[in-house]
C-alpha cells in the first residue's frame, strides 16, 4: 500500500504546491522560495516513484523507503493547510469584520511574522529530509518514467451498464427452488419455534443474493404478514441486533431503549403475527447469545421462519433448526457464462476467439467461485488487448496458498488506477455494511484530498468524485447500487472490505472490545467500542494519536458517552480532515475544543440526534467543506455558519421556524444543500441569493413548510432541484406578482423532481422558462392539486424525459397553448404519464 499511498499524496501535494506558486497569499508570507524549492525537490522523487511501487513488493529496503517518503509528504501537507487555514482566518476578519472587534477577538491571529518564520522552519526541514530520502534512490536502480495521471475512467456507457445479472444468481435456479421448498413447506406440530434455515458456504458464493432473492419471491413474501432482515457481520451485540429488527420491521431507531425494553418491543411487535427474517453474515459461536435473542423471536405466529447466512458450520448447528442448506461451489459451464458476461460487450466473443480461449483459463483458476468470477470479468469488459487478459491469467497472486477469492480480489485491485486504489482503501475506515451515500462519500473523500481536479472546465471536485465512485461500482468493488432521488446508496461486499482492510493496515486502525492497539504509523482510526478507546488505548498510547487524520465512532450501539472524554480525545487530533459521529452520544453539544481543529474539513453527526446545540467555536472552522447535522435533534444553526466560508456541502435538520438572513445566505462557496424533516420549518432565509455556487438544492419532509423565497429565482448556477414530501408547501410563491413582467432568469436547471406538494395547484413558469436551453428530466408525482402545467413546457429544447404519476388533475392536454397530447411533443424521447389511475409510457 505504501507505494500507492506515496504516489497519488505525490501528484496531490505537487498540484497544490502549483497552485500556491502563484498564490498573492503565498508571495504576502514571503514562503514563495521556499515553496518552489518544495517543489522541485518533490518533483525529482516523484519521476521514479512509479518504478518504486513496482519493485517495492520483491525489495523490503524500497517499501521502507517508500514509507519514509510518505510520512515526510504527509508532514509537507499539514504545512501546506496551516498556511492555508491561517490565511482564510486573516480572510474572515477582512471580509466578514475588519471593523470589529468582537470578530477579530473571535477569530485572533497568530503574529504573521512569527507565523511565516515557524512556516519557513518547518518548510526547510521538509526539503532536508526529502533530500535525504532523494539521495536513497540511487542505491535502489530506480529508473524515471512517465508520470501515471491515473484520470481516464470507463465510458460512460460502460459505467451505467446494468450489474444486476452479474450478482451471482446465474446457475443458482435450483438451489433457490429447493430454499423457497423448505421455507413453504407446512409447519409440523413437532417442528421447533421459530423455524431457522441456516445457509453455510465459503465467502464469495452468493449467499447473500440468493437469500435476499428468496426473501423477495413473491410466493415467498404472500406466505408472511411481516418481512425483516439484520447483517450482523462481525460483532453480534444483542442489543444492536435487536436494534437492526426493530429498524427493519418499523423504522424505529430505538436509540435510547436498554436491552431489556429493546427485548419487550421486539416480542411487541412480533406478537401474532408470521414473518420472515433474514439474518445476513452470521459469525457469532456463542450460543450465549442466540439464546439469549431467540425468546423474542419465538414471540412471532407458528410458520415464522428465520434465514441465516454464515460461513461457519458451528453457527449453523447453534442456530438451525432443520439440517443446514450447504451452498456448493458454481458449476464450471455457470462460471463461464458468468465471465463471459461480464467480459465481454455484445457481440465482442465472436470476433475475439483468442479471448474466449484465455478466459476460459482464467474461470478454471477461479475454482468456481462467482465473486471471483465476476470481479475478474468485469475488470476485462470492453478490453480486446490479449497481453491485459494473459496478466490476469498468468499474474504471480494466483500462486498463493488458499481459495481463489482473495488472489482474484487483489488482482482486481492491482489493475486499479492509482487514483482509484487510494479511494477504496479509504473506505475500510466505514464498518462492515455500512449504508454508503455517495455524496457524503465523495466529500470524505475530498477532506483527504484523494480527487483530482478534472481539465473539463465545467466538472467540480464533486462531479469526478461521483465518476470515481460509478468506475468502483462498475468494477464490482461496491454493489447493491440504489439511485434515490437526491443521490445513490450501496455497500461494500464483506470480502471487499477484508481485502482493503489488510492492505490499508500499515495506516488505519479499529479500536474495539479486542483490540486497544494503535500505532504511531495509524492516520485514520474506526472506533467500534469508545469505552475501550477513551480509557485503554487513549491513557497507553498517548503519542501517537498527532498524526491521526480521521476518526469514525462507529460503535454499534452509542458513540462517546462522556463529554469530558471526548474533548480529551480532540485534544490529540491536531490535525484531523474528518470526524464522524454515526451513534448518539450522551452530551448535548460538542466540546468548544472542536473550534481548535483547522484542519477539519468533514464534520458528520447524522445519526445523533442528541446534539441540540452548536457550540460558537465550531464557526472558526474556516477549511471546513462539509457539515452533516441530520441527526433530528438541533434546536437551530446559528447566523455565524456565514464565518464556515469554504462550505461546499451543509446538510440539515433543525426545529426553528425560519432560517434567518445573513447565516446560510453568505455561503459563497456552498455547492450542494439538503434541508430534510425539518417539522417546525416554515420559511427559508430570504437571501438565497447569495449562494453565488449552489448546484443542488433539496428540501424535503417538511410538513410545515409554507412557501419558497422568491430569491431561489437568482440562483443561476442552481442544476438540480428536488422537493418532496411537504405537505403545506405552495410552489407558486416563488413567482413575481402578475403585473411586474419581468424578463426570464437564465437559469441552467437540469434535474427538476417534485413528489408529494399537495397544497400546490399550479407550477411557477419563470423556473422552467429560465432554463430551456438546459432542463433535462422533469418528474412530477404525487401531486392530487396539480391542474395545468406550465406554458413554456413544449419550449424545454433539452428535455429528455418527462414523468408524470399519480396526478389526477393534471389531464393529457393540460399544457396550456399546446391543444396536444404530451406524446406529440416530439423533442422528449421519453414521457411517462400515469393518468387518472391508468400508466402509459410512451417513446418518441
Amino acid at each position: 500500500m505504501a507505494g500507492a499511498f506515496a504516489s497519488t499524496i505525490a501528484q496531490s501535494l505537487l498540484g497544490k504546491l502549483g497552485s500556491f506558486a502563484g498564490q498573492e497569499f503565498c508571495l504576502a508570507w514571503g514562503l514563495e522560495a521556499d515553496i518552489a524549492r518544495l517543489e522541485k525537490r518533490l518533483k525529482a522523487i516523484n519521476a521514479v516513484l512509479s518504478d518504486a511501487e513496482q519493485k517495492q513488493s520483491r525489495n523490503d529496503k524500497i517499501r521502507i523507503w517508500l514509507n519514509d517518503l510518505r510520512e515526510v509528504m504527509y508532514d509537507a501537507e499539514d504545512v501546506l493547510d496551516e498556511i492555508e487555514c491561517e490565511t482564510l482566518r486573516r480572510q474572515v476578519v477582512k471580509t466578514t469584520g475588519s471593523t470589529s472587534r468582537k470578530v477579530r477577538r473571535f477569530f485572533s491571529s497568530s503574529n504573521k511574522i512569527a507565523f511565516r518564520l515557524r512556516m519557513g522552519h518547518k518548510i526547510k526541514s521538509i526539503i532536508e529530509r526529502l533530500a535525504e530520502i532523494s539521495a536513497l534512490k540511487s542505491e535502489f536502480n530506480l529508473s524515471e518514467q512517465p508520470i501515471d495521471c491515473g484520470h481516464v475512467l470507463h465510458e460512460e456507457t460502460e459505467m451505467n451498464r446494468s450489474l444486476e445479472s452479474f450478482s451471482g444468481l446465474i446457475g443458482r435456479d435450483k438451489d433457490k427452488e429447493r430454499i423457497i421448498n423448505l421455507l413453504a413447506a407446512p409447519s409440523k406440530v413437532d417442528d421447533a419455534h421459530p423455524f431457522v434455515l441456516p445457509i453455510v458456504g465459503m465467502g464469495g458464493l452468493g449467499k447473500t443474493s440468493l437469500a435476499k432473492s428468496v426473501c423477495d419471491a413473491e410466493n415467498v413474501k404472500s406466505h408472511f404478514e411481516l418481512k425483516m432482515e439484520a447483517c450482523v457481520s462481525d460483532d453480534f451485540s444483542l442489543k444492536h441486533v435487536i436494534q437492526m429488527i426493530i429498524k427493519s420491521a418499523t423504522g424505529e431507531r430505538c436509540a435510547d431503549l436498554d436491552e431489556g425494553e429493546l427485548k419487550k418491543k421486539l416480542g411487541a411487535i412480533l406478537n401474532g403475527r408470521k414473518y420472515l427474517l433474514l439474518l445476513d453474515d452470521v459469525w457469532n459461536e456463542d450460543a450465549t447469545k442466540w439464546f439469549l435473542l431467540k425468546p423474542s423471536l419465538s414471540k412471532g405466529a407458528d410458520g415464522s421462519k428465520i434465514i441465516v447466512t454464515t460461513r461457519s458450520q458451528r453457527v449453523a448447528e447453534i442456530m438451525g433448526t432443520v439440517t443446514a442448506y450447504n451452498l456448493s461451489l458454481l458449476g464450471q459451464e455457470d462460471c463461464l457464462s458468468l465471465f463471459y458476461k461480464c467480459a465481454f460487450k455484445e457481440g465482442q466473443m465472436e470476433l475475439n476467439p483468442n479471448l474466449v480461449g484465455i478466459g476460459k483459463e482464467i474461470v478454471a483458476k477461479c475454482k468456481q467461485v462467482p465473486l471471483a468470477v465476476i470481479n475478474l470479468g468485469t475488470q476485462l469488459y470492453g478490453k480486446t488487448d490479449e497481453k491485459e487478459w494473459k496478466s490476469v491469467r498468468d499474474s504471480e497472486k494466483w500462486e498463493e496458498e488458499g481459495d481463489a477469492i482473495l488472489p482474484a480480489l487483489e488482482i482486481s485491485y492491482q489493475r486499479l488506477p492509482t487514483h482509484l486504489k487510494r479511494c477504496f482503501l479509504y473506505c475500510s475506515v466505514f464498518p462492515k455494511d455500512y449504508d454508503f451515500v455517495d455524496l457524503e462519500l465523495v466529500q470524505f473523500w475530498m477532506a483527504h484530498g484523494l480527487i483530482h481536479q478534472s481539465s473539463n472546465p465545467n466538472e467540480n471536485l464533486e462531479d469526478v468524485g461521483l465518476r470515481y465512485v460509478r468506475e468502483l461500482f462498475s468494477r464490482c468493488f461496491f454493489q447493491d447500487y440504489v439511485d434515490v432521488n437526491y443521490g445513490a446508496t450501496f455497500k461494500m461486499h464483506d470480502l471487499m472490505h477484508d481485502l482493503a482492510s489488510s492492505l490499508a493496515q500499515n495506516e488505519f486502525s479499529i479500536i474495539g472490545s479486542q483490540n486497544h492497539q494503535i500505532s504511531k504509523t495509524t492516520r485514520h482510526l474506526t472506533v467500534l467500542d469508545s469505552d475501550s478507546f477513551f480509557h485503554k488505548t487513549l491513557p497507553k498510547f498517548p503519542n501517537n494519536f498527532h498524526q491521526v487524520r480521521s476518526i469514525v465512532f462507529a460503535d454499534s450501539i452509542v458513540g462517546p458517552t462522556c463529554k469530558t472524554d471526548f474533548e480529551k480525545c480532540l485534544l490529540e487530533f491536531k490535525y484531523l480532515r474528518s470526524l464522524e459521529l454515526m451513534n448518539d452520544s450522551e452530551f448535548e453539544a460538542f466540546p468548544e475544543r472542536i473550534g481548535a481543529l483547522k484542519h477539519l474539513r468533514y464534520l458528520y453527526s447524522g445519526d445523533n440526534t442528541k446534539i441540540k446545540r452548536l457550540p460558537k467555536s465550531i464557526f472558526k472552522l474556516q477549511n471546513l467543506q462539509a457539515l452533516v447535522l441530520t441527526g433530528e435533534g438541533l434546536e437551530e444553526l446559528p447566523k455565524d455558519v456565514r464565518y464556515m466560508i469554504s462550505l461546499r456541502f451543509l446538510a440539515l435538520v433543525t426545529q426553528q421556524k425560519r432560517l434567518p438572513e445573513g447565516g446560510i445566505g453568505c455561503l459563497e462557496c456552498l455547492q450542494t444543500l439538503f434541508i430534510g424533516k425539518c417539522e417546525n420549518l416554515e420559511n427559508l432565509c430570504e437571501d438565497m441569493q447569495g449562494l453565488k455556487s449552489l448546484r443542488k438544492l433539496a428540501i424535503a419532509e417538511c410538513d410545515s413548510l409554507i412557501s419558497l423565497p422568491r430569491s431561489i429565482k437568482c440562483l443561476t448556477t442552481l442544476e438540480e432541484l428536488f422537493i418532496s414530501n411537504c405537505e403545506k408547501l405552495d410552489l407558486m410563491t416563488i413567482e413575481e406578482e402578475k403585473e411586474k413582467k419581468i424578463q426570464p432568469l437564465s437559469l441552467s436547471l437540469r434535474i427538476v423532481l417534485f413528489v408529494a406538494v399537495p397544497a400546490t395547484i399550479a407550477l411557477p413558469e419563470q423556473l422552467f422558462e429560465g432554463s430551456t436551453e438546459s432542463l433535462q428530466t422533469f418528474i412530477i408525482r404525487d401531486c392530487p392539486n396539480i391542474e395545468e402545467m406550465p406554458e413554456c413546457i413544449s419550449n424545454l429544447k433539452k428535455l429528455q424525459n418527462l414523468e408524470i404519476i399519480e396526478c389526477p388533475r393534471l389531464s393529457k392536454r393540460c399544457i396550456r397553448g399546446t391543444g396536444e397530447d404530451w406524446p406529440k411533443i416530439k423533442h422528449i424521447p421519453k414521457i411517462k404519464v400515469d393518468d387518472d389511475d391508468s400508466g402509459e409510457e410512451t417513446s418518441n
